[in-house]
């Protein structure tokens, strides 16, 4: 099983969590206790979360390398308050459950994903196979796109580059045809 999820900027307004297995699920929680309760529940195997992983002052050599190459991001520097969210909710999980069932994180970007899996709505997640009647919001499904990520990642499809980036499905001419569209991958 695979998890995204979507850190609020601040702690008053909602996050949101997706798991994406046999079947999609979707929540809109509003505490760290609630995404740990989730997560004990489903044990996914991985999980990508919308921020950095550590608290730094300047572009990592990997963001400096991602800027290059033209991806648009908010560094970790400028996201100060979602990497302690996370390293809050990280230290938590691990003192909650067993050491065995401590996912891996990743981290992923929504608009890296949609950009270069061509997911631009509902319809292009149904072409992977992927049911979208309990998406309720555009937090719900960034947080969509952190599980498709993650699953991408676990299958050899997508790379590291401290923000994991999908292999893109644009200009591959055995995936698309021009002006077809995205051809459905098995994720």
């Amino acid at each position: 099983m695979y998890c995204g999820i979507v850190f609020a900027e601040d702690d008053s307004k909602d996050s949101q969590v997706a798991f994406l297995g046999e079947k999609l699920e979707v929540f809109t929680v509003t505490s760290n206790k609630e995404i740990i309760e989730l997560v004990s529940e489903r044990k996914p195997d991985l999980v990508a979360v919308n921020t950095g992983m550590e608290d730094i002052n300047h572009l990592s050599d990997e963001e400096e390398d991602l800027k290059e190459d033209g991806f648009i991001f908010t560094p970790s520097r400028h996201d100060t308050h979602r990497v302690r969210r996370f390293q809050a909710f990280e230290g938590l999980l691990k003192q909650s459950i067993a050491v065995d069932d401590v996912p891996e994180f990743l981290r992923f970007n929504p608009s890296i994903t949609r950009k270069e899996l061509a997911i631009d709505g509902d319809s292009a997640l149904e072409s992977y196979g992927i049911e979208t009647e309990d998406i309720n919001s555009a937090g719900e499904f960034d947080a969509v796109l952190g599980a498709i990520t993650a699953r991408f990642y676990d299958q050899g499809q997508a790379e590291d580059r401290g923000i994991v980036v999908p292999e893109p499905l644009h200009g591959e001419e055995d995936d698309e045809t021009e002006g077809s569209g995205p051809v459905s991958k098995n994720i």
